[in-house]
């Protein structure tokens, strides 16, 4: 009787879990598809708090991205910084770490914070070495931090030396 009692309950919770999620995504779904709202604070609070609440659901890590570049498109490019890290460092076995982290780094040298920015762009070197943008990583980890005159220094050796891989 105590394992009938526990089945049911068990159930229970977890059909309401299930109504709470999809009551959630549906309510994402419709400020998404409205025109004066799918840039807004209230969508990009309600990514977060989905993916606060349901970690492990297959779509908070897309959720925190979309609040991410929603962010960074409205000027509140530290948020969307951090929202981009949260994703590489909260969901390591996404596939879309990657570009997480590459979202992130520039969005840190815009700020500009390039020692954080080299942070993302060195963890990406080092998840990622065969990944198809890891030249482009390398460089602009490589760069990040450097000084306009720096930058012109190693410009100008490099035309001097006809090395024209920038």
């Amino acid at each position: 009787m105590k394992y009938t009692y526990f089945l049911v309950i068990s159930f229970l919770i977890t059909s309401c879990s299930n109504n709470v999620i999809d009551t959630a995504i549906r309510d994402i779904s419709n400020l998404e598809q409205n025109s004066k709202l799918k840039n807004s604070d209230s969508l990009i609070n309600s990514y977060i708090r989905f993916a606060d609440a349901n970690p492990s659901h297959d779509s908070s890590a897309t959720y925190l991205m979309h609040a991410a570049h929603i962010c960074v498109t409205n000027a509140k490019v530290v948020k969307g910084a951090r929202l981009y890290e949260r994703v590489a460092n909260e969901y390591a076995g996404n596939s879309i770490v990657p570009q997480a982290l590459i979202n992130g780094g520039i969005a840190f040298a815009t700020i500009p914070d390039p020692a954080h920015a080299k942070k993302l762009y060195d963890q990406f070197i080092t998840l990622f070495p065969n990944h198809p943008r890891i030249e482009e990583v390398k460089k602009w980890s490589e760069y990040s931090g450097l000084t306009d005159e720096e930058l012109f220094r190693r410009f100008e050796a490099r035309l001097n030396s006809k090395d024209t891989s920038f």
